[in-house]
């Protein structure tokens, strides 16, 4: 599926968890991003929305392509080693942090109330 990557402080401003909805329901499958605001980490893995840190990779995309204009479609395909912690991109793997148990609980589940209705 289709990945969206950002810069730094991905999320900022946005407290309300429609900002990570709205992206999970658009069929983006995961958000790449250089970090996220805590609030944004929080609604998106609540509501059972991947997001990843790295910076790696955010750092060589504005290098590839510039900062120039806010959007850029790429063709650019990437895989997820979730064993590994890596992303890989450009024949050039990228570090990131594992996933926390609790937090593939919640994505596996699609978020918090279906966590907490498959324990009631």
């Amino acid at each position: 599926g289709d990945i969206l990557v950002g810069g730094y402080n991905f999320g900022t401003g946005s407290s309300r968890e429609q900002a990570a909805t709205a992206l999970k329901y658009r069929g983006i499958q995961v958000v790449l991003a250089g970090s996220f605001s805590q609030t944004y980490k929080r609604n998106a893995i609540n509501n059972g929305f991947l997001i990843l840190e790295a910076p790696d990779l955010v750092n060589d995309l504005k290098e590839m392509f510039g900062v120039q204009k806010l959007t850029e479609k790429t063709a650019l395909n990437a895989t997820i080693d979730f064993a590994a912690s890596v992303i890989i991109a450009n024949d050039k793997k990228y570090p990131i942090p594992p996933v926390g148990i609790a937090a593939q609980e919640m994505i596996i589940t699609g978020g918090l109330e279906n966590w907490v209705k498959e324990r009631i």
